[in-house]
């Protein structure tokens, strides 16, 4: 139950909070730790509804509940008599893809089974302001949403001195039926005498509100994964209401497939501040680096060629490698291989092959010729020199300098080879993934959902040749999928969804296509079968690249009907920031026509993307790209099953409607399916770039010593 409190003032609130900080000022400035950034009611960082002049931590991902909303947020209409206008359900989630920046989305209703409102939000906090100033943010809510029943703009600065954080800001909150909180000045206490419990005190510039939160200890689950929650004991915001107002979320981190003993974000972090330093207020501190020395395993007696070569060899073969051929030319060793084992991300394999060429390099060779293919498609080659690269692994230097080669067989004729084992054809691999529709934010509930297993069987059959299939096997769905119900079309029934054959080949100037046939079934009544195409160039290092994705397809089911599909893509990877920037345009799957930006951050194997599409609505969103399954994937003998490495989910909002349309628009901007299967299957889901190796280094070594030299 909520007390009820008297109506007191912004100054009024941070003097009796300073007043309950004087008895342990001396213990205060004894014990200064940072205090811990949770998400607040609207979603965004900070105290109840006051947002903090900070934000989240980078890499961080937060979900949370509560259940309060704002007054008239969302249809106040469905307030039934003598009920509480506060009392609902928000759901939000947040993550902070760069240092200083948050962005996320919240949806806020009255109840779970009538309607809510889905809205995004963005705050950033420059990083360039020194620590022992202040922090300072600038924030929106509800960013360009279509009713705009929270949209407001803020600043805010907060300052902490040992155990407190003190918070003030002011802003702008338009619309006339909300409680326009911003627009009188907000400030707020926060003291945190226990790195679990912090007590908050905050005027929003309409309420007051007094509480705590707490959280679980940071060394529970992992020491990367907290669960936190927050209750008001005392708020002014209604009188004469019997309802507790509570909030509980958690935080983990984005990066993925990285050894826990890491410090995951420092190297990424350290990176950007040494290529933007004056983003910063200091440099980057130096981060830990697991220092492991490569084992001795060729004694240095043993100077018979062959036997070193097959020793290398069977290494190889021995982790999953495929197709192994390892060879010496003069003082080059070579070495080919395909990775069907270390499917989330190819960097592993890489790391394994050359931890492994290093340890075990016949004597007098100087130079490692590295080729990855993919059903004897080739698509890279490096060339590394193995004294250096020896160095890197003991932790005594920097990766070394890779130089891309042509990617092309190597001549066999003209040196000693040692392999040819391990065939990639008639090998089915199965890989499971959840397969999920969803409406979030309607009028028929807070979410809506169609869940179905979805089992791929992807068998090659000859150089660059792939049969591929897809079988849904429905798990569960809200009432309104059912059949007769308003999302029954979306619906993800029990049945064979796609079949195709794809045929792969490498052209010149470093230009990949495919060419295939295939039956695809969508949505109720979309059962199309055609012809599609994609092309793909990348530039040697990997920071330019373009591609093409087209097709014909007819519907099986509606006589005439026919789909026309062109789509053109530039993306630029900034390696710095490890972070792929795309720009598309064209004519989707739906025959919607217009373009799409969209921001990937790399966070290990997981990926966080933001875009804005605009073809016959303008959507803002937030997806993720997350592998599901183990690191390392059974070796394919007879069969191969396996989780997906790339399952991925999004959400969207309509923003900038001139009809004022608010209304469900699934299925924009998307590209059929296979579409884009030559940036995932043969290019390591745009990751296969010396500029992306030359970011992540630190996994080569990581994997090297998690799979080899344990």
């Amino acid at each position: 139950m909520v007390l009820s409190a008297p109506k007191i003032g912004l100054w009024q609130v941070l003097i009796v909070c300073g007043l309950f900080a004087l008895p342990s000022i001396e213990q205060v400035v004894a014990e200064d730790s940072s205090v811990v950034n949770d998400l607040n009611y609207l979603g965004t960082s900070g105290l109840f509804f006051v947002p903090s002049g900070t934000t989240l931590d980078y890499g961080e991902l937060h979900f949370s509940y509560a259940n309060m909303v704002d007054h008239n947020s969302y249809r106040q209409w469905q307030v039934q008599a003598g009920e509480s206008p506060f009392a609902g359900n928000a759901f939000s989630l947040s993550l902070s893809p760069f240092p200083g920046l948050e962005i996320g989305m919240s949806n806020m209703g009255y109840d779970l089974d009538v309607g809510s409102d889905l809205i995004a939000n963005l705050k950033y906090s420059p990083t360039f302001i020194p620590d022992q100033w202040f922090d300072l943010a600038v924030g929106a809510v509800d960013l360009g949403g279509e009713t705009g029943a929270q949209r407001a703009l803020y600043g805010s600065i907060s300052k902490q001195i040992g155990q407190f954080r003190l918070t003030a800001g002011s802003g702008s909150q338009r619309q006339d039926q909300t409680l326009r909180r911003y627009e009188g000045g907000f400030a707020g206490v926060e003291y945190q005498p226990y790195p679990w419990l912090t007590a908050v005190a905050e005027h929003d510039g309409v309420n007051n509100h007094y509480g705590i939160k707490l959280r679980t200890p940071e060394g529970w689950m992992g020491g990367h994964t907290q669960i936190y929650g927050s209750t008001l004991l005392s708020t002014d915001i209604e009188d004469n209401k019997d309802t507790a107002y509570f909030g509980m979320g958690i935080r983990t981190l984005l990066f993925s497939s990285v050894d826990f003993m890491l410090d995951k974000p420092s190297p990424l972090e350290a990176s950007i501040n040494n290529r933007l330093p004056w983003l910063f207020d200091k440099p980057a501190e130096d981060y830990k680096t697991i220092i492991k020395r490569l084992p001795t395993q060729i004694e240095p007696e043993d100077d018979q060629l062959v036997e070193r070569l097959g020793r290398l060899k069977r290494a190889l073969v021995k982790q999953g490698f495929e197709t192994v051929w390892v060879g010496r030319d003069q003082r080059r060793l070579v070495i080919r291989f395909e990775n069907p084992v270390f499917n989330r991300n190819d960097i592993d394999a890489l790391g394994v092959v050359m931890g492994l060429a290093a340890s075990m390099a016949p004597q007098g060779t100087e130079v490692l010729d590295l080729s990855l293919s993919k059903y004897e498609v080739p698509s890279l080659r490096l060339e590394i020199p193995l004294q250096r690269l020896k160095e890197f692994y003991n932790g005594e230097a920097l990766l070394p300098v890779m130089k891309v080669l042509p990617v092309t067989s190597y001549q066999a004729d003209k040196m000693l080879w040692v392999g040819g084992s391990g065939s990639p054809f008639y090998v089915p691999r199965i890989s499971f993934s959840p397969k999920i529709r969803h409406f979030a934010g309607t009028e028929l509930g807070v979410l809506d959902y169609s869940i179905a297993l979805r089992s791929t069987i992807e068998l090659p059959l000859w150089s660059g040749a792939v049969f591929y299939g897809d079988y849904d096997h429905q798990l569960k769905e809200t009432r309104d999928f059912e059949s007769g119900r308003s999302f029954y079309r979306w619906s993800l029934p029990s049945r064979w969804s796609n079949f195709a054959l794809k045929q792969t080949a490498q052209l010149p100037f470093n230009v990949y296509s495919s060419l295939g046939i295939g039956r695809f079934k969508g949505i109720y009544q979309e059962d199309y079968s055609g012809i599609f195409a994609e092309a793909i160039w990348q530039s040697s290092q990997g920071a330019h690249q373009l591609s093409f994705s087209g097709g014909y397809y007819k519907s099986n089911v509606f006589e005439g009907v026919r789909r026309e599909l062109g789509v053109g893509r530039y993306r630029y990877y900034w390696d710095a920031l490890d972070l792929s920037i795309s720009v598309e345009g064209g004519q989707y799957w739906k025959q919607d026509r217009g373009g799409k930006i969209e921001f990937g951050f790399n966070f290990g194997d997981t990926q966080a993307r933001f875009f804005v599409q605009d073809t016959d609505h303008t959507l803002v969103g937030i997806g993720f790209s997350v592998p599901i399954g183990l690191r390392k994937d059974m070796s394919p003998t007879f069969l191969q099953l396996k989780g997906t490495d790339s399952f991925e989910f999004s959400t969207s909002t309509m923003v900038n409607s001139e009809s004022g349309c608010n209304c469900l628009v699934p299925g924009r901007a998307m590209l059929a399916p296979y579409g884009d299967g030559l940036s995932d299957n043969f290019f390591n889901h745009d990751r296969l770039s010396v500029n992306y190796i030359r970011t992540n280094s630190e996994r080569l070594r990581d994997a090297y010593f998690k799979w080899v030299a344990q």
